[in-house]
């Protein structure tokens, strides 16, 4: 149950969600990204729920916030799309074929990576508890949450990686997750 003190956070988050949404959407032009950068916009708000005192401040606040999680997403993705380019342009005139496996290696990794970085918080850690030896029920315990719940999410975190990165199996999936968290030694 809902402590009053949090009633008037869960009726504006209710009210306003969708909005914060669709207002995200506009910027990333992707409905997930948009659901993400919503999710941080109001655990900020939260955060300084006690600090806005009416609800224009705080209305002025949420937009802010997405407006600026939204554009910082978008150069942290133009960013990785110029360094990649780069490194491609400086090493094109190489004919060194060790050259060209490593660069399409850590492409690989990059885009692995980045799909896994997209996915939702929850998934994320999920996918990444899995890939470090953990079994769904200690998932599961370690998140606070059921073994059911972990499943689903586990099968729609490669349902949505595999969409992003091409038609691969759960087994190809799993063995580039592998190489990729023994290569960047990922962690939580």
């Amino acid at each position: 149950m809902i402590s009053n003190e949090l009633a008037p956070f869960k009726r504006f988050f209710t009210d306003h969600f969708n909005a914060v949404v669709r207002f995200a959407t506009v910027y990333t032009g992707d409905a997930d990204e948009a659901r993400d950068i919503a999710q941080e916009t109001f655990i900020r708000i939260y955060e300084r729920w006690d600090d806005l005192p009416t609800l224009e401040e705080t209305r002025s606040f949420m937009y802010a916030t997405a407006r600026n999680l939204s554009i910082s997403r978008l150069r942290h993705q133009n960013v990785e799309e110029q360094y990649s380019q780069q490194l491609l342009e400086e090493h094109a005139d190489r004919e060194d074929p060790q050259l060209a496996e490593e660069m399409t290696y850590q492409e690989t990794l990059r885009l692995l990576r980045a799909a896994v970085d997209s996915l939702p918080r929850q998934s994320r850690q999920i996918i990444l508890l899995s890939l470090d030896g953990k079994s769904n029920p200690e998932i599961a315990h370690l998140m606070d949450i059921s073994v059911n719940t972990v499943k689903t999410l586990k099968r729609n975190a490669y349902t949505r990686l595999r969409t992003s990165l091409g038609s691969l199996t759960d087994e190809e999936l799993f063995v580039l997750l592998c190489i990729l968290t023994a290569s960047q030694g990922w962690g939580m």
